[in-house]
């Protein structure tokens, strides 16, 4: 049996009787913190009345206001855990990165050509004559026919031409690719760590309670 309060029924009247709150199915930026908050908003509202005539109503008001206000809540539990993780203290969180190309490609090419050309002209002329008195000259012989025992006539012509012509190329590749990452987190000296600090107090929230807070009105009061 429920125990009942002045005008509903309390949390703790409902949490003796082993009442069902659901709080399991609302979005939450970590499973694994959910039975944390759950246990911090019940135990706030522990003494305080619930604002509906059923503990069924309020099973389902409860519930589905969490799933409304979760998705705003879980990014601030991410920008604070963020915030955390990466050094209260710091001021600066800089990276630069560059990637550069240094390859370099070139090609020479050599052409060669040669020609010579060359020609000559040999003429042989061998006369033999067995009538001594009869004397024939070689003028004669080239400007008359005469008689003669024997003429041998040579005439000889030699020409050459030699072409010599060669192509060559040389490639050439040299260099690569640099990969630059520079990586700069701390503080740069323009604030002290203890200024930084206490902006971070004055400015962090209590995500929880601001939780709490919307859920305010599902109760009948805080006595």
């Amino acid at each position: 049996m429920i125990n009942v309060a002045k005008y509903t029924v309390t949390i703790l009247s409902l949490q003796k009787n082993n009442f069902d709150f659901g709080l399991t199915s609302y979005p939450i930026f970590d499973e694994s913190y959910r039975n944390t908050l759950n246990n911090n908003i019940l135990n706030y509202y522990l003494e305080s009345e619930i604002g509906v005539e059923t503990a069924e109503l309020f099973k389902r008001l409860l519930n589905d206001r969490m799933t409304l206000i979760m998705p705003k809540y879980n990014k601030m539990y991410l920008a604070e855990q963020n915030l955390l993780n990466n050094g209260i203290l710091g001021n600066v969180h800089l990276t630069e990165t560059m990637d550069r190309d240094t390859t370099t490609t070139s090609a020479q090419t050599d052409n060669g050509h040669a020609t010579q050309t060359g020609s000559s002209t040999a003429s042989n002329k061998n006369l033999y004559q067995d009538t001594p008195q009869g004397s024939i000259s070689m003028q004669t012989l080239d400007s008359q026919n005469v008689y003669a025992t024997n003429v041998t006539l040579d005439n000889n012509t030699n020409s050459s031409t030699v072409t010599d012509s060669s192509t060559s190329r040389r490639d050439f590749s040299n260099g690569g690719t640099e990969d630059y990452v520079k990586t700069i987190i701390g503080n740069d000296g323009k604030k002290y760590n203890v200024d930084v600090f206490n902006d971070l107090v004055s400015k962090l929230k209590n995500i929880d309670m601001l939780i709490i807070d919307e859920l305010s009105d599902l109760f009948m009061g805080i006595f």
